[in-house]
């Protein structure tokens, strides 16, 4: 392997690293932070609406300038990495804590997490692997208009499972979080969408 080619091995690689962490610090973050719920004028939706479409448009920059099936793999990985950061924060919540104060504020903060993870679980195969499908299909050629499709279709599904199954019974007016979250989630992905036309300088 010649010096050339094993630059540009070395290059990949570190892109991939980047990449991953990204999309999985995202992924973990936002089942943390989405009990919270954002009022802004007349939007209200979960503070991890910013950090979870980012994870959306991170893949598909990954399939544009890297190469699909690691993309596809990714998402494989988020599954992986959300079971585990579950499982850590459940074993947290369950040991005992120094004083009542700070057992019930952990409580209060990540209790919940246990349908946040099955609300992300449901949303997230279904709506990550339709933004994957949409993106490399043959029917979008550029980029640019690729990844405004895919990830405005799915995050229209994302938003729908997620906020039904995590805050059913427990947030009255689901619909308004619902056409809020996405209102927002449009606005994030047309603000970020020229992103892509930087991305090829990054191959």
């Amino acid at each position: 392997m010649d010096n050339t080619s094993s630059s540009k091995q070395i290059s990949t690689e570190k892109k991939l690293i980047i990449f991953t962490s990204l999309f999985i610090t995202g992924i973990t973050v936002s089942n943390v932070i989405t009990a919270k719920i954002v009022k802004i004028g007349i939007f209200v939706f979960p503070a991890s609406v910013l950090s979870y479409t980012l994870t959306f448009i991170i893949s598909n920059m990954v399939s544009d300038i890297l190469d699909k099936k690691y993309s596809s793999y990714l998402i494989w990985v988020g599954f992986l990495a959300q079971a585990v950061a579950s499982v850590l924060i459940l074993l947290g919540l369950f040991m005992p804590a120094e004083s009542a104060d700070r057992g019930e504020a952990y409580r209060l903060l990540l209790g919940m997490n246990w349908r946040f993870t099955l609300a992300s679980f449901c949303a997230y195969g279904a709506s990550q692997f339709l933004n994957y499908y949409i993106f490399n299909s043959k029917f979008l050629k550029k980029p640019f208009l690729a990844n405004l499709v895919s990830v405005l279709v799915a995050q229209l599904l994302d938003t729908t499972v997620f906020t039904f199954v995590a805050f059913s019974g427990v947030y009255p007016g689901l619909w308004t979080m619902i056409l809020s979250q996405y209102a927002i989630k449009i606005i994030i992905v047309v603000v970020s969408n020229p992103i892509f036309l930087l991305t090829k300088k990054l191959k």
